[in-house]
C-alpha cells in the first residue's frame, strides 16, 4: 500500500511551478491555478510541515493579483459611474501558471476563490508568525477587499462554475471567512460592518423553510459546498441548528452510504461521481462533532479510491448519479482528473487533524 501522506506531498510538489499549484496537469482543462484550490492545497501542505511550498503559493497569488490592479480600478470606476459591467471586466477564477489570464472561454466571474485565498493567507501568516509575508501580500489583500466589498451581493458562478445568475451561500461564506480573517490582522482594510452584513444576508435569505441552508437563493436543495459555512469559514458554528439540519440533508441526499459525497443531486459532470475532497470535508464535520470513528471511515474510503501509485482523483465513477452523461464528458475532455491536487491537499489536512485528536 502506498504511503499516501508521502505521495500527496510528492504529487503536489511535482505540480507546483514558481509557487503556482496546477489543479491537475494530467487533465486537459486543469493546467491552471485556481486560488480556491491553491489555498486549500497550501493549507494541507502547511499541515504536513511543507511551509516553504505554502509560502511560495501565497507569494505567487499576491504577485499575480497585483498585476491586475488596473483591472480592478477600472471596474470600480465603471461602477462609480453607474455603467454596466461586462464579463471581461471581472477578475478571473483561474490563472495561467505564469500569472497570465487564460484566453480560453471560461466561466470566470466567481468570487469564492478570492475569499478562500484571503482566509488561507491569514492562516499561514498566523501559523508561522510570518509578518514579512503579510507585509508583502498586503497590497494585494487591500486590492481584493475593495473588489469584494463592491461585488459581494452580485450573482456570480458558484464554486463549480455553474449558475451564473444566482447568489450562493457557500460563496458568501467564503467571503465572510476571508474578510473576517483579514480584519484580525489589519482591521483598517475591511469596511466596518462588511462581514456582518454578509452574514446577516445569508441568514435572512439563504435558509430554506425547514431550516437548512440552500444551494442557492431560491433553490432549497443542498450542495456539499455548504459544509463551508461552518468549516472553515465559521459563518455559523458546526453545532448551529441550521448547519446540523444541512448536514443531515447532505447525508440523506448526497452521501452514498458506505461511500463518498456527491457535489449535488442533479450533478451530471462526468456522470456525477463521488468527490474525494468533499468526502474529506464531511469527515472534518464529523470530527468536529466528536464522531471520530465515522471521520476515520470516510478517510479510509478516500484512501481506497487512490490509484496504485497513490494518486487521488477528483471523483470516482463507481456509483454515478447520471451515468448517461459520462461518455460525453470523456469524449469532450478525456478521462476525469487524476491526480487532483486539491484532493491531496484535503487529505493532508484531514489526516493532520486526525493525528492531533489521537495524540
Amino acid at each position: 500500500m502506498p504511503d499516501y501522506h508521502r505521495r500527496s506531498i510528492e504529487i503536489i510538489r511535482a505540480e507546483q511551478f514558481d509557487g503556482a499549484y496546477a489543479a491537475s496537469m494530467s487533465f486537459s482543462q486543469y493546467g491552471y491555478s485556481w486560488l480556491r484550490d491553491g489555498a486549500w492545497i497550501a493549507h494541507g501542505m502547511d499541515a504536513a510541515g511543507q511551509a516553504d511550498s505554502a509560502r511560495a503559493f501565497h507569494q505567487w497569488a499576491a504577485r499575480t493579483l497585483l498585476r491586475y490592479s488596473g483591472k480592478v480600478d477600472a471596474l470600480l470606476d465603471k461602477l462609480a459611474r453607474g455603467e454596466t459591467l461586462h464579463e471581461s471586466d471581472y477578475l478571473p477564477t483561474r490563472f495561467e501558471l505564469d500569472g497570465r489570464i487564460g484566453q480560453e472561454d471560461w466561466p470566470d466571474f466567481q468570487l469564492d476563490g478570492y475569499g478562500a485565498w484571503l482566509w488561507g493567507l491569514v492562516q499561514h501568516v498566523n501559523k508561522h508568525d510570518d509578518r514579512a509575508l503579510w507585509d508583502e501580500a498586503c497590497p494585494a489583500v487591500s486590492l481584493l477587499v475593495r473588489y469584494l466589498a463592491a461585488l459581494w451581493p452580485s450573482p456570480n458562478y458558484d464554486c463549480w462554475e455553474e449558475h451564473r445568475q444566482q447568489v450562493h451561500p457557500a460563496t458568501l461564506a467564503a467571503l465572510y471567512g476571508g474578510l473576517t480573517a483579514v480584519r484580525t490582522l489589519a482591521p483598517e482594510l475591511v469596511p466596518v460592518g462588511l462581514p456582518e452584513a454578509i452574514r446577516v444576508f445569508v441568514l435572512a435569505h439563504g435558509v430554506a423553510a425547514d431550516g437548512h441552508f440552500m444551494k442557492f437563493l431560491g433553490n432549497a436543495n443542498v450542495d456539499a459546498s455548504l459544509l463551508w459555512l461552518a468549516l472553515p469559514y465559521r459563518l455559523v458554528e458546526v453545532d448551529d441548528p441550521r448547519f446540523l439540519k444541512t448536514l443531515d440533508k447532505i447525508e440523506h441526499d448526497i452521501h452514498r452510504a458506505g461511500g463518498g459525497v456527491y457535489r449535488y443531486r442533479a450533478d451530471t459532470y462526468f456522470g456525477g461521481g463521488e468527490w474525494l475532497l468533499l468526502t474529506l470535508w464531511l469527515a472534518w464535520a464529523r470530527l468536529e462533532l466528536g464522531q471520530v470513528d465515522e471521520a476515520r471511515r470516510l478517510v479510509a474510503w478516500v484512501e481506497s479510491q487512490a490509484g496504485p501509485d497513490g494518486a487521488m482523483p477528483e471523483q470516482v465513477a463507481g456509483h454515478l448519479l447520471a451515468p448517461e452523461y459520462y461518455d460525453q464528458w470523456v469524449q469532450k475532455w478525456g478521462t476525469s482528473a487524476s491526480p487532483l491536487l486539491w484532493s491531496h491537499g484535503m487529505y493532508l489536512w484531514l489526516t493532520s487533524l486526525l493525528k492531533e485528536r489521537s495524540e
